[in-house]
């Protein structure tokens, strides 16, 4: 059964990327130049589809300490993320800040929406496994995927 509320859990994270789309970052490399790993794209597509999916098949559930928790989770983690887009567009929409570490995160923008989908998964029980484990798939094609831009734009900064 598909649960359209549900809908919401990667709606959330997706969104604001349409800001990418609507204001494309200025001073991106060329692609050929972040020499992009195919192992890394890999994980990070398979991951994507199934966080972007699965919860259309759970309805949310908050009731004990643990949902709640996880819940708390999910917001401080999306609430870090939306702070991550806006400094982007705060920063003129300078590409590098996509990437640059934030309270101490390395590569926030990366880290967060694993974090959120993580916690995510303890809210839906039919899919909590399957969530889980593709959450971790995604975080690790996405987050050393990120790392290595990261390093890229800093090695650059410094020529």
């Amino acid at each position: 059964m598909v649960h359209v509320s549900s809908l919401l859990i990667p709606a959330a994270v997706l969104l604001p990327n349409i800001l990418f789309m609507v204001w494309p970052p200025k001073l991106m490399p060329e692609r050929k130049e972040l020499q992009e790993n195919l192992l890394y794209q890999v994980a990070e597509g398979i991951g994507r589809a199934g966080t972007i999916v699965l919860p259309l098949f759970s309805s949310l559930e908050v009731g004990g300490k643990l949902e709640r928790f996880a819940l708390a989770g999910m917001l401080l983690s999306l609430g870090l993320y939306v702070i991550g887009w806006i400094r982007y567009l705060w920063n003129d929409r300078q590409y590098r800040f996509l990437y640059a570490p934030m309270l101490g995160i390395p590569v926030p923008m990366a880290v967060m929406p694993i974090l959120y989908f993580i916690s995510a998964s303890f809210l839906l029980p039919s899919v909590f496994v399957p969530l889980l484990v593709c959450s971790l798939i995604l975080g690790s094609g996405h987050i050393p995927a990120s790392l290595r831009i990261h390093r890229f734009l800093q090695n650059q900064d410094l020529t």
